[in-house]
């Protein structure tokens, strides 16, 4: 038998209640979708966060250490320790 209404768990007793899960109407939709938004922008960063190409890192640093080294900003001696603290 169905029951007609809101019935305390979801609307019509249904806890899968359609786009509008957190909200009734119109509103309930956007708010859904806002909500997914973030939660999957979140997984993308975390995952890129995690598996980022960190010799692509190292690369950039020794192009920068390459760099000071070049303008006389550090001697030979730096540079060799920096370089291999680097890599």
């Amino acid at each position: 038998m169905m029951h007609s209404g809101y019935s305390g768990f979801g609307y019509n007793g249904n806890w899968l209640c359609g786009p509008g899960a957190f909200f009734p109407g119109p509103i309930g939709w956007i708010v859904t979708l806002l909500f997914w938004a973030l939660l999957i922008y979140l997984a993308v960063k975390i995952f890129r966060a995690v598996f980022s190409d960190k010799s692509s890192k190292n690369v950039s640093r020794l192009e920068r250490l390459k760099e000071r080294y070049a303008q006389g900003e550090i001697s030979e001696d730096e540079y060799n320790r920096m370089k291999v603290e680097i890599r």
